[in-house]
């Protein structure tokens, strides 16, 4: 009788230890996930921040040609 007990708390432990190792891996995949947009949100972010500096600069020089002809 001893021996059965022994196997139910043993299966007991490895099921708690199994479903946090699954918990643990759910969150680690959820957050993995969620960093993952951050990261997207912040390359984005960057691409329209060169972008904008891109378009800054070409209206200066386009600026600075109709300034030349004018003159």
């Amino acid at each position: 009788m001893g021996i059965l007990l022994g196997f139910g708390r043993g299966a007991l432990v490895a099921i708690t230890v199994m479903f946090a190792f699954g918990l643990l891996k759910r969150l680690v995949i959820a957050f993995g996930l969620l960093f993952a947009f951050v990261k997207f949100a912040i390359i984005l972010a960057f691409l329209v921040l060169l972008a904008s500096i891109a378009c800054a600069i070409i209206r200066g020089w386009s600026e600075n040609k109709h300034r030349v002809k004018e003159t």
